[in-house]
């Protein structure tokens, strides 16, 4: 099974700067209401989900896995969260919301299960 810990410290590094980028300009944007910094929190968090589903599906073994499920939910999530960045469509928001929440818990049911 593939996971997070069995990517290139390049990949990990890019992901764990990534996820810092977006919480500092998450912060920045709930603490100011800058309307143009929240739009990049969420283009950053759309990203970051769909590069890391991206890369569960790309990188687990081919068939229908909890992995390959969850970077499917992962990269969905992103996909929905890039479109309310574009249509503000607050359905798009809910769906971005399960689906990476769904993502994240299938990912951490395949680690536990592999260890």
């Amino acid at each position: 099974m593939s996971t997070l810990e069995n990517a290139s410290e390049t990949v990990q590094r890019a992901m764990v700067a990534g996820v810092v980028l977006y919480f500092a300009v998450f912060i920045y944007a709930s603490v100011t209401g800058d309307p143009t910094a929240q739009i990049g929190a969420d283009v950053l968090f759309g990203i970051i989900a769909l590069g890391v589903g991206t890369f569960l599906i790309l990188e687990s073994p081919r068939g229908l896995s909890p992995i390959v499920a969850a970077g499917s939910c992962l990269a969905a999530g992103g996909v929905a969260q890039l479109g309310l960045v574009v249509t503000r469509d607050p359905l798009l928001d809910l769906v971005a919301a399960l689906a990476v929440f769904v993502g994240v818990g299938l990912y951490v049911y395949a680690v536990w299960i592999a260890k």
